[in-house]
């Protein structure tokens, strides 16, 4: 069983909640730009997964909202779809001697992943996954979501918190062998 260092998960998780911070806020301002939305920044804000944003009119509230919650899948998709990825066929446990020669003669060897990362990267990413399906069902439930979106987010969600999941898993089995 792997020990968990509480510092590395905290410093793991940094990124990612930047990462869907932004998404989200990135994802508002595109929309605001397309259709002209109209939005104000202060500490009185509609929407608990998007602080600080109090929204001028209510009838665009739920496009731009979903727009944003949109973007944010693509993002969870490709980034943190990415890192699940590496950290299920990447790991340095589990890479086969071949398959690193060759990231190696490549120079890519920045892409294997060590399994101490690996592990810390598996519980804090899929913190922030949860975290995300669990802001956007508040959104949903409150109207302020569409259903397609919804959809989307829990959907592509789901999926990387189950493969983040089932490198947690795989890499917790791994026990060190003493050599005598």
């Amino acid at each position: 069983m792997k020990k968990l260092s509480l510092l590395k998960s905290v410093d793991e998780l940094i990124l990612p909640a930047v990462l869907l911070i932004s998404a989200r806020y990135l994802g508002l301002f595109l929309y605001a730009l397309i259709t002209l939305f109209q939005f104000t920044f202060s500490s009185n804000f509609d929407l608990a997964s998007l602080p600080f944003i109090k929204y001028t009119g209510e009838s665009t509230l739920r496009a731009a909202n979903s727009f944003s919650w949109g973007l944010t899948a693509g993002i969870l998709a490709l980034v943190f779809g990415f890192i699940a990825f590496r950290n299920l066929y990447l790991h340095e446990d589990w890479l086969h001697p071949k398959q690193a020669t060759h990231l190696h003669k490549n120079k890519m060897e920045h892409l294997i992943v060590g399994s101490r990362e690996a592990f810390h990267q598996g519980i804090s990413w899929g913190l922030v996954v949860a975290i995300s399906m669990l802001l956007s069902l508040a959104d949903f439930i409150t109207g302020f979501l569409s259903s397609l979106a919804f959809g989307t987010i829990v959907s592509v969600s789901a999926s990387v918190l189950a493969l983040l999941l089932l490198g947690i898993s795989r890499d917790s089995k791994l026990e060190s062998k003493k050599v005598e």
